[in-house]
């Protein structure tokens, strides 16, 4: 999900280059879905699902994954209907219209603000822990969200060059740091604390918006659509194995969190609603200084790279929907409106991190399941067969639509 603009953006000086074979594009495909869709949201995942247990919420991550699949290959039937990608809310605008595509775009726009503003409270509080650490003296969280900002932000407002180049470098710490990581967390997983029956319908209604977005990279199938062809096998097997990946990733790294976190941590961790704090809790279970500048190491690249990807996308929006120039003094105005309300809401919300990506869900299921669904059903009944179709035929549409109903009403309850 936070890539998506960004992959939109070079599609056609890299993806259609004819050097490149089926297979290079088939392979480059699946790792676009997995690297989309594996970011910082990640992080959430044991917060929001510690009351539920290691059992409950494996079949909820399961389960969410099997609905988020579903509505990808939506989005690929009514795609695939043109013979080419294109963007929801350019879809929206030929199902219904100009009123579709104003939906869209609003929607595309709460999805950015909300993710950044997620990503803003996270990484202040990993980089205000970080500093503390090598101080040891206590940092205005204030101060560090602006360091936070403006340092990132440089990135965006310089180039996209700037960003891509600083976006390669966090990632491949950010993966070196996650293999370490796992290695040194899996022989403290206790398996009584994975069997234990922690089930309780609050840690249910609070997982469900975060494992919702967890799974979101159903903007970036117009890119792939464009990128391999319009070949519906290639395509579906592209989704059901990119969306696999971070699946096996989310379940290996709830096993380490929710095997190594006693019950005694799981009110505190309830309580404190703070991505740092979550991972202070982990180096408090494993009572290791390295471990726990590991962790802390992972948990800033991963909140890191996942702001890059998505305030380059908001940056891009912004721009072409405000028309606003590309020189110095434009992009510095998009910069202002990129970065600025997010800002403000890490300032008012320092503990938001979960309260953002719920907002975030409400977007998502608009934007990847309520119109694909609603566009696909409006082109089953007005024009001949796409050259594929989801099976389920319009009764498991409507009730997948249902779904999507039912993660925004989940998210409602728990904000009001």
């Amino acid at each position: 999900m936070p890539q998506v603009k960004r992959i939109e953006a070079i599609n056609d000086s890299i993806f259609d280059s004819d050097k490149m074979s089926a297979t290079g594009r088939f392979i480059g495909a699946t790792m676009i879905v997995a690297g989309t869709t594996t970011g910082a949201g990640m992080l959430a995942l044991p917060m929001t699902s510690a009351a539920l247990g290691f059992r409950d919420s494996t079949f909820l991550l399961v389960g969410m994954w099997a609905f988020m699949c579903f509505a990808a290959l939506v989005t690929l039937e009514i795609n695939l209907r043109f013979g080419k990608g294109i963007s929801i809310a350019g879809l929206a605008e030929e199902a219904f219209g100009r009123f579709g595509k104003w939906i869209a775009s609003i929607g595309l726009m709460l999805l950015f603000y909300a993710l950044m503003a997620a990503y803003v409270t996270g990484g202040t509080s990993f980089l205000k822990a970080g500093m503390e650490m090598v101080s040891t003296q206590s940092m205005p969280f204030g101060l560090m969200a602006i360091l936070f900002t403006v340092c990132f932000g440089f990135f965006v407002n310089s180039c996209t060059q700037a960003v891509d180049y600083a976006n390669r470098f966090l990632l491949f710490f950010k993966m070196i740091a996650f293999i370490v990581m796992i290695a040194f967390l899996l022989p403290f997983v206790d398996p009584e604390n994975l069997t234990a029956n922690r089930g309780n319908a609050g840690g249910l209604w609070l997982a469900i918006p975060v494992f919702f977005t967890s799974f979101g990279f159903h903007g970036s199938i117009p890119t792939l659509i464009n990128y391999v062809g319009p070949n519906p096998k290639t395509l579906r097997v592209v989704i059901i194995l990119g969306s696999l990946f971070p699946l096996m990733i989310y379940l290996l790294w709830q096993t380490t969190t929710l095997g190594i976190l006693p019950h005694s941590l799981i009110t505190g961790l309830e309580a404190e609603n703070n991505v740092a704090t979550f991972i202070q809790h982990l180096n408090t279970a494993t009572k290791s200084t390295s471990l726990g500048w590991c962790t802390n190491i992972f948990a800033f690249f991963a909140v890191s790279t996942s702001f890059l990807g998505v305030s380059i996308g908001l940056f891009d929006f912004l721009a072409e929907t405000a028309k606003i120039d590309n020189t110095k003094k434009g992009r510095l105005k998009v910069s202002v409106l990129t970065f600025t309300p997010p800002l403000f809401f890490a300032l008012f919300y320092p503990n938001g991190f979960i309260m953002a990506l719920g907002y975030a869900a409400i977007a998502l299921s608009v934007l990847a399941v309520l119109m694909p669904v609603a566009i696909a059903l409006k082109f089953r009944a007005n024009s001949s067969l796409s050259p594929y179709q989801v099976s389920g035929g319009k009764i498991l549409l409507a009730l997948v639509f249902l779904g999507g109903v039912g993660v925004i009403a989940v998210e409602m309850i728990n904000r009001f």
